[in-house]
Formats: structure tokens, sequence, C-alpha cells
């Protein structure tokens, strides 16, 4: 099907199918989770009246068409609508490894896991992504060169992995960032350098992809969010040829949940139903509930309140169905009753309900003590916001002081931004006491770290 315009494309594979337009935009409904597609719709993408470029992925599924190739009937269709020469498809174009992990291929994750001035575009992160839901993992060849490993070293790498993992609970991603850095690139080099069975090897990738989630989220509460894109994308990369589907999903997630914090919800929401369709299969009740979680807040950033409480019903359902003796990721250990709270708190803070987010806001404060600065600030300052939204101002101040008082704790950039949102959000009463005292707070904040 090479050389067709995107609605040449779309139009003779729905008809090869036996789809009609409807039952097509159907099964792209089911496919994505959305009830936003119809026939019309489809129609417009057939007579060339609109790209649909956030249907990809749900179009790769539905008419088993690798995304490579919808990619380049979209731009065969710009070329065309242009009026210029399409640009070549066959450049260095980002892409999941599919036939085979050569030494090639683990020269250039390896390379790319340390090079710091690289950072990920936006398109090149969202079509990995995608691929990800039609490509099967690649056959891992023995790395054949420098000393030779074996499991006991991944053990400890590992080991080292998880002890990160959890010190990001209590230490800020400003000060975590550098070790969480030194020990992705030590893990890339032995990657590199050494050599192993591919048993080993698998391994040693899957622990490179959970460190890559690690690293793409201290370096996003940092403010790095170029650099953090770029540590999800080899994650997923690296996690794709180890087999690990959940570890694949949880970098895509958590790609989605900065996208949706820093950059287009909608796309974001994409992103996370993608991760929860590619785990589908291997994901325990634990990790689809957190990556469940990720879809409502992406929906919640979008506006989207009806398909945002009918996220968190499935959070809460699945959430019932965890056991213990579930065999879940390391990785999910922080999620409990009062996380999921806490996150159906904040989308109805971010939809203007406030009296939906007090009570489970609370609720899940009430799990927290100091010791989890970064968190309990975080999740004070959206207390602090459904009760500025309440029009509840000495609340809304008092929950923003023990936010601020906790904020200059950590070195976080989320934190932060937080901060410098409540503010804004009780500038409109400034006149009060109450703001004005949370306004002088934050004041000595400020000149305290100077």
């Amino acid at each position: 099907m090479e050389g067709l315009t995107i609605e040449e494309l779309i139009k003779q594979s729905r008809q090869a199918k036996g789809l009609t337009q409807a039952s097509l935009a159907d099964r792209l409904a089911r496919a994505s989770g959305q009830s936003t597609i119809t026939r019309n719709e489809v129609s417009r993408w057939e007579r060339g009246k609109r790209l649909p470029l956030a249907w990809l992925p749900w179009l790769s599924i539905v008419l088993d068409l690798p995304l490579a190739v919808l990619d380049q009937a979209v731009v065969l269709s710009r070329a065309k609508r242009l009026g210029v020469t399409p640009p070549s498809m066959n450049g260095d174009r980002l892409t999941l490894f599919s036939d085979g992990w050569t030494r090639e291929n683990n020269d250039a994750m390896a390379a790319g896991l340390v090079a710091e001035s690289e950072a990920m575009s936006e398109e090149s992160a969202l079509r990995v992504a995608h691929e990800w839901l039609i490509v099967e993992p690649p056959q891992l060849h023995e790395i054949r060169a420098g000393r030779r490993i074996g499991h006991p070293l991944i053990d400890k790498i590992e080991t080292r992995v998880d002890h990160l993992r959890h010190l990001d609970d209590y230490v800020g991603s400003t000060d975590l960032h550098a070790l969480v850095s030194q020990e992705l690139e030590a893990t890339a080099t032995v990657a590199r350098e050494a050599a192993y069975r591919e048993d080993v090897g698998r391994r040693l990738l899957k622990a490179v992809g959970e460190l890559c989630q690690l690293a793409g989220w201290v370096t996003s509460d940092a403010g790095l969010y170029g650099r953090a894109r770029t540590y999800y994308v080899k994650g997923i990369q690296a996690a794709h040829v180890a087999g690990d589907e959940p570890t694949a999903a949880n970098l895509l997630s958590s790609l989605s949940y900065q996208m949706a914090n820093v950059g287009d919800p909608r796309k974001a929401a994409v992103l996370a139903r993608t991760a929860v369709k590619g785990a589908e299969r291997s994901s325990t009740p634990l990790t689809r509930a957190l990556l469940l979680e990720r879809v409502a807040w992406a929906h919640a950033k979008a506006g989207d309140s009806a398909i945002t409480e009918r996220a968190l019903g499935e959070v809460d359902q699945v959430f019932g169905l965890h056991r213990e003796g579930d065999e879940d990721p390391k990785w999910v250990y922080w999620l409990d009753r009062g996380e999921v709270d806490v996150m159906a708190g904040r989308c109805f803070t971010e939809l203007g309900r406030p009296l939906r987010a007090e009570p489970l806001l609370i609720q899940g404060i009430d799990t927290y003590d100091a010791t989890r600065a970064r968190e309990l600030s975080l999740y004070l300052s959206w207390l602090a916001d459904a009760y500025a939204q309440a029009r509840e101002i000495e609340q809304a101040t008092e929950a923003a002081s023990k936010s601020l008082n906790l904020a200059v704790k950590v070195n976080s950039a989320r934190v932060t931004d937080r901060i410098e949102l409540i503010r804004s959000r009780l500038r409109p009463f400034a006149d009060t006491a109450a703001v004005r005292r949370f306004e002088d707070l934050c004041q000595s904040a400020v000149l305290s770290r100077s």
C-alpha cells in the first residue's frame, strides 16, 4: 500500500475488511475507550477534509496497518495538499526494534542514555509509544564482547535500582537526579561493554527500563522535561526488547503524566490509554489501577468530566481486585488506598468540583506524615486549591501554608509550580488578612532560599 495518501489508505483498508464508515467508527471507539468518534469524522478523513492524527495508533490496530505506513500516508497527504515533493521516510526516524537486538542496537541505546544534550521530541515519543502496540519484541542475540557478566551482577543492579526508587520517597528530585543519572550511566556502560547470554541480557534491559522510568520521573520533577522524555522513550525501547510489557506501560503512562501536566492533555490521554491497552494481558490489578489513574488524570487535565469519572470508577473497581500475594512489579509498591483517594481528589479539583475533591484529599493526606515532605506538600496544595475554588479562604491559606512549610525542605519543580498556582488562585482575595499572612510567608521563603 505504498504511495497511498492517508485518505486513500483508510478507505481501501476499510473496504478490504468489509467495514462501513459507521462500523469503523464503532471499532475505533471501542479500541480507544472513547466515544467521540463518529461516521461523519471517518467520512471527513476519507474525503481529505481532516487528518486523523490523534487516531493513528487506533487505526493501526483496527485496520492491521503498521504505524509507519500510516505515518507515511499522512506525509503524502500533506505533500499533495501543498503541491511539494514528499520527504524521504528512510531517514534516522526513531523506531522500536523488531527484527533483532544486535550489538549496534545495544550501543545506540546506551549512547542515547548518557548523551545529556539529547532531548527527545514529543513527536518521536508519540511515534515510539504507538508502535509499541503493534511491534513484537525482537529476538535478543547473545552479546559477545568485553568481560562476561551473569545473573549475580544483575541481582546487584536490581537491588540498587530498588534502593534508589525508595530513596525518591524522601529525597528531593533535584538532589536525587545526579545519583540516578550516575546509576543509569553505569548500567548503560555495562550493557554496552559487557558480554552476556540472552537470558542475562533480558534481565539487564529490564533493569535499564526500570531505571529509565525512575530517571525520567526525577528529571521531570526537576523541570527538565525534554531530557525526561528521552529517558522514558529509551526505557520503552529497553523494556520492549526485554519483553517486559508492564514496565513499558509504566514508562508510557509516566510520559503521559508529564505530557498532561506540561503539554497537550489530549495527546496524553491517548498515550495513557495506549499503556493500558498494551499491558492488558500481563498487568496485575494494582498495575492496571496505576495505569488507569493516569488515564483519569489526562482526561481531567483536558476537562473531560464524564470520561474522568468513568476512569476513576475503573480504578476503584480494579484496585478492589488487588490481593496480597499478587506478583506485582516492585515499582508499584507505593499505590495504596490513600494514593487512590488523592488522585481522585486531584482530578475533581482540576475539574472545578471542590466539594467532591475535599473529603477525598483529606482521607489521602491523613495517611502521610512529614517524612514524605514532597508528596504531602503537593497534596496539601491541591487541598488548598479546592478550598480556594470553594471560596473557603481561611482553610485555603491554612492548607497552602502547610504546603509551603514542607516545600522549603525539598527541591522539586512540581512543588514550586503548585505553590505559585495557589498564590495566583488567592490573589483575588489579597485584601483578606489570611491571604496577606500567606503572602508574607511566601516572601520569607523566597528570601531564605536566596
